[in-house]
């Protein structure tokens, strides 16, 4: 399988960002392939195949997805019609900074953590299909910067970075909109819970709320909570920390990082809380863990 590495992309160390309107030809075939870099794709007018994650779907115009490292993914395009797509790749780091106010929207979590997760469990489909008006919207946002970054004038970097995160929260709002129009998913109640169990397990880093959850699965926060605890035997706050302690006491016992660095990789914000919540799980202060001889 081939992988793409992002320095057949960027050309520049510090601006790792390409972006492309590429077309798919008539009965043209893209085998499976990944890369170390993030992608988004949005769908300008054809229609396609594309298989990702082991499942395959259908394109449509409109349709927007995130492709995350590491995932392969192929494209068969439809034999009477070229399919056209903008593919916007960057590195992790690219937003690092912007990164860390985005993620404090529950609708950007869901539209670029959750979703693209949920399709590794699910056969569901993962793609964001924009209404028409929204549709004009984000392809004037991707023109623009696929303009800039061909033409590359004077300040073209900072045109591209303040488009995309306009791209993305305008993204990240239609998808929630979208997701209050149409509120339940094609899974079954026990399936969608195993789904959000899978990604607490290994987003447990990250922050997640019970309104965030309640409303991509379409329940009340009430019933979000009753279903998740029949399902998983505590509320999700308690099954959350339960995680992050067992992940901490990992790293306390394997490696010789700081606390303080350990209870922020771990997703505590403040080194007083993770004292508290992982004496409450184990009985010992992370300092007395990490002395103490390991149970049998």
């Amino acid at each position: 399988m081939t992988i793409f590495k992002g320095d057949m992309y960027f050309n520049l160390d510090d601006f790792p960002f390409y972006i492309d309107r590429y077309t798919i030809q008539k009965n043209e075939y893209i085998p499976p392939h990944t890369h170390d870099f993030i992608e988004l794709v949005f769908v300008v007018e054809g229609s396609a195949t594309h298989e990702m994650s082991g499942h395959t779907y259908q394109l449509a115009a409109g349709n927007v997805f995130v492709v995350e490292p590491n995932v392969y993914h192929s494209y068969a395009c439809e034999p009477d019609k070229d399919t056209v797509v903008y593919n916007v790749l960057f590195d992790a780091g690219f937003l690092q900074r912007e990164m860390e106010v985005l993620q404090r929207m529950p609708s950007f979590v869901d539209f670029f953590y959750l979703v693209p997760f949920l399709r590794k469990s699910h056969s569901f489909v993962p793609y964001h299909p924009l209404q028409p008006s929204q549709k004009v919207h984000i392809q004037a946002h991707l023109q623009t910067i696929y303009d800039e970054f061909i033409q590359r004038r004077d300040g073209y970097q900072l045109v591209i970075k303040t488009r995309l995160i306009e791209c993305l929260v305008w993204l990240s709002r239609f998808h929630q909109e979208n997701r209050e129009a149409d509120r339940r998913l094609g899974v079954g109640d026990r399936a969608w819970m195993d789904s959000i169990i899978n990604f607490v397990d290994q987003h447990y880093y990250q922050p997640l709320t019970l309104q965030q959850l309640s409303r991509l699965s379409g329940m009340s926060v009430s019933s979000f909570t009753a279903k998740f605890k029949e399902a998983a035997g505590m509320s999700l706050l308690d099954y959350k920390h339960t995680v992050q302690i067992r992940q901490a006491s990992t790293l306390l016992r394997t490696t010789d990082k700081k606390v303080l660095d350990i209870a922020h990789e771990t997703g505590f914000g403040d080194i007083s809380f993770f004292n508290r919540i992982f004496r409450k799980h184990t009985g010992y202060t992370p300092r007395e863990f990490r002395s103490s001889p390991p149970r049998q």
